[in-house]
């Protein structure tokens, strides 16, 4: 076991020793972890020292120095921002530095892109995880618009800029990804001429995306691949027993990544046999739980989930421990897919769940209320899937002989 006390800080973080190594434990950390992250703060707080600086006044400009300084000392280990951030977290709750000036540079526009964000929240409806994706959005946009040294005042956007801006994205990302751009780019412009900020209204300066997903066939896995997808999760292994219960999430209910990255321990009733989902546009609805579901779920919580307060049901196997992003929920679908020489793309156990339903002989009524689809013009997709679900969904032609 590492003592903190044998860790050689001088007076400008001695004071915050103990609280620092406790808050490292708290978050995860193995002791050999903390330890030496302990001994990073220290060389901080000594070279802070030397350079005459007080920690109050730590800067991008500062810690990129001590980076420098680092390196050129011929340390090899923890030469980036991001190994200094659980050690500016802990500072930043503890009231010594603002995290948000030591770990990024501030934005001339993000208070508007916080005032968006709220208006999605409040006036939309959108889930926390969705509008925080449009407001990344925002900001990419805003700063392609303003440039680094823009202001929030100067706000002048023009069609060719958005026009620019999504022709960029469809060079760099698959159809898909800028269809969604194109989406919250729209939101953004709407909002900008709605809440005075621009005197036209530029959403139909948004180039229009090819591909509509209902041009093609949902890409389904096959009940081998299913089995072939499940037994890339080690189930003996911590990380494998929460993977399984994610994967199993997907494939069995057609949870969306957000809707597992947002499901709480509150949310499930085991006596019941039922939890909450917690989906789109706020919307809050309960769907049974299968046994085999329940019980991956189950074994992940008694036996691998991390001991947090955090009430989150999927948490970070790695330090530090928290909430795992749908960002993280799709990474560990891909990386399945992957491992089982199948194509990527966390949506296609959605489209399995629904396509076992439609050969199980559910009908599309049934399938839309368990993918909570609003509009049964998207569940319609899943008539393509074969030819003798088409026949079944479909009603006499008027006079036909019968």
């Amino acid at each position: 076991m590492i003592d903190p006390s044998s860790v050689r800080f001088t007076k400008t973080l001695a004071v915050h020793r103990k609280g620092l190594w406790n808050a490292l434990l708290d978050c995860g950390y193995a002791p050999l972890s903390a330890g030496n992250l302990l001994r990073l703060a220290a060389h901080l707080g000594r070279w802070l020292e030397e350079q005459g600086e007080p920690l109050e006044s730590l800067s991008p400009d500062l810690l990129e120095s001590f980076l420098d300084a680092r390196r050129r000392a011929g340390y090899t280990q923890f030469l980036t921002a991001r190994a200094l951030a659980p050690i500016l977290r802990y500072l930043e709750a503890a009231g010594v530095v603002t995290l948000r000036l030591a770990t990024r540079d501030s934005s001339a526009f993000e208070p508007l892109v916080q005032a968006y964000h709220e208006y999605l929240q409040r006036e939309r409806g959108l889930t926390e995880v969705r509008a925080r994706v449009y407001g990344d959005t925002a900001q990419r946009f805003l700063r392609s618009c303003l440039g680094s040294a823009g202001s929030e005042a100067e706000l002048k956007v023009c069609a060719s800029q958005v026009t620019a801006f999504i022709l960029a994205a469809a060079a760099r990302y698959r159809m898909g990804t800028v269809a969604n751009i194109a989406t919250a780019l729209r939101s953004l412009l709407r909002y900008l001429y709605l809440a005075g900020r621009l005197a036209v209204d530029l959403t139909g300066a948004v180039p229009a995306t090819t591909g509509s997903r209902r041009n093609g066939l949902p890409k389904a896995l096959a009940t081998g691949e299913v089995r072939r997808l499940l037994r890339t999760c080690d189930r003996r292994r911590h990380v494998g027993r929460r993977n399984y219960a994610v994967l199993l999430l997907m494939l069995r209910l057609g949870l969306r990544a957000s809707e597992v990255a947002a499901l709480e321990l509150d949310d499930i009733d085991w006596r019941a046999g039922t939890f909450r989902v917690r989906g789109k546009g706020n919307r809050h609805e309960r769907l049974p739980l299968p046994t085999d579901v329940g019980e991956a779920v189950a074994a992940y919580l008694r036996n691998s989930r991390p001991p947090l307060t955090d009430r989150h049901v999927v948490l970070t196997s790695r330090a530090p421990t928290r909430a795992l992003p749908s960002s993280g929920i799709q990474a560990i679908v891909n990386t399945a897919l992957t491992r089982a020489g199948l194509p990527t793309g966390s949506h296609r156990l959605r489209h399995t769940a629904a396509t076992q339903l439609l050969a199980a002989g559910a009908s599309l009524d049934a399938i839309a209320q368990v993918l909570r689809h609003q509009s049964h013009a998207t569940t319609a997709i899943y008539a393509k899937v074969e030819r003798s679900a088409l026949i079944r969904v479909a009603r006499p032609w008027p006079g036909a002989l019968s």
